[in-house]
């Protein structure tokens, strides 16, 4: 047992996205930087609530995650930390802390969805859902859209409708990213019982939703357009629309083949693109109209 076993419980890779997300969420609100104590707030809040909610999904999925090849050397099921209501303690002692922050710097309703945010994940999402629904990850997948929303509410609640946009924008990419890695852990997932899409239908059938669902996925992220003018606008647009199409054409080429490889192309590919969808809203936002 150590430091690190306990930060990996945390799956750290996850928080910066997002965080990116809530971040650039207020940076498109407030058209520029949001005062240093809302970037404060959002940044520490959105942390501790993200990592106490990941720590308690890895506490809630350890059985599962014994029978995964890719997840059963991770801290709990291979008894690198023992006892595990170690790593439930940790997950709710963080996610308490990330909630008072919110009250103590954020509004009622940036707080409001950054503790709906770990609702939504750990009792919905890793107890009721993804045990039981193929539809898991897509209902699952408001939970990183309330890190948008709270990101918003935490600046405005004006043009709620943008927020909301953005929100949505979330929800529709997680089945795209979450189905390609799932189409290369099926057997993983087939073995721990767990109902994700590939799994369920096989690769060749997931690779068509995936591709239906990133046909969606690129109007929804031109909805921003609504909010931006001049030369931002134009940046946005661009910039949407090219990592759109190339997000798409990873997609078309794991239809054509849904090997794991394309499948680790595809997956690779989604994280960049939300990553950069907001960044790129973040700089049209404050360039001039």
């Amino acid at each position: 047992m150590s430091f690190s076993d306990y930060v990996a419980l945390t799956k750290p890779k996850i928080i910066p996205l997002l965080l990116m997300v809530a971040f650039g969420s207020s940076v498109v609100a407030a058209r520029g930087l949001p005062p240093v104590l809302v970037i404060f707030g959002v940044l520490l809040a959105g942390t501790a609530t993200s990592a106490g909610s990941l720590a308690l999904n890895s506490y809630l999925e350890m059985g599962i995650d014994s029978k995964m090849k890719r997840t059963m050397n991770r801290p709990l099921p291979s008894r690198r930390i023992v006892p595990a209501s170690h790593a439930l303690g940790l997950g709710l002692g963080l996610v308490g802390a990330g909630v008072l922050v919110a009250l103590l710097t954020l509004n009622l309703a940036a707080t409001f969805f950054i503790a709906l945010g770990a609702v939504v994940y750990v009792p919905i999402y890793t107890v009721f859902l993804k045990p039981r629904t193929t539809w898991n990850i897509v209902l699952g997948g408001f939970a990183g859209s309330c890190a948008a929303l709270a990101g918003w509410y935490a600046v405005t609640s004006d043009s709620a409708a943008i927020g909301w946009s953005l929100g949505a924008l979330v929800f529709v990419w997680t089945p795209s990213h979450f189905w390609s890695l799932a189409v290369i852990t099926e057997q993983d997932y087939s073995a721990a019982g767990i109902p994700m899409l590939p799994s369920v239908l096989g690769p060749a059938a997931a690779s068509r939703y995936i591709v239906a669902n990133t046909l969606l996925l690129i109007p929804v992220s031109l909805l921003l357009a609504i909010y931006l003018t001049g030369l931002g606008l134009l940046v946005y647009l661009a910039v949407a629309v090219v990592f759109g199409m190339l997000l798409l054409w990873t997609n078309l080429k794991l239809l054509r083949s849904p090997t794991k490889e394309n499948a680790w192309l595809a997956f690779k590919f989604s994280s960049p693109y939300l990553a950069v969808i907001f960044l790129v809203a973040m700089v049209s936002a404050v360039l001039p109209g």
